[in-house]
């Protein structure tokens, strides 16, 4: 089990589908400028997604359609919300994809999060994503 501080603990009431005993999180950065970052399950270290920023791979992703989305986590209507997608990064020379249809929001001062299904969007859940693949 990995233990970080309770303020960087991400509560995910949910889980994320497919792991749904898999409900406290942290983000750690891969490396220092990489644009990967891991959610690292905090209940079995062996789960851990490899995560980015949706613009990254998206300029115009739609940021502001994740926050209303979570509206049952009961965020503060001021809060900031992180918005973060699932990578799937595999052996060269496939290319990496990322979920812009799925993304995870999360509260920045309540650490509540979920992942959200932004179904009147184009994004698909396997989107090539052609960026650096520099970890």
């Amino acid at each position: 089990m990995i233990e970080v501080p309770e303020a960087n603990v991400i509560n995910m009431p949910l889980g994320i589908p497919g792991f749904a005993d898999a409900r406290e999180f942290v983000l750690i950065d891969h490396k220092p400028g990489s644009m990967f970052r891991w959610l690292q399950s905090l209940q079995d270290s062996a789960l851990a997604f490899v995560v980015i920023d949706p613009v990254v791979a998206d300029a115009d992703y739609p940021a502001d359609s994740v926050r209303r989305h979570l509206g049952f986590l009961d965020l503060e209507e001021d809060e900031e919300v992180v918005v973060i997608a699932i990578c799937t990064v595999p052996p060269r020379p496939a290319t990496p994809t990322v979920n812009l249809l799925a993304p995870i929001g999360i509260g920045v001062s309540s650490r509540r999060g979920a992942q959200v299904v932004l179904h009147e969007t184009k994004y698909e859940a396997r989107v090539p994503f052609l960026g650096s693949r520099a970890a």
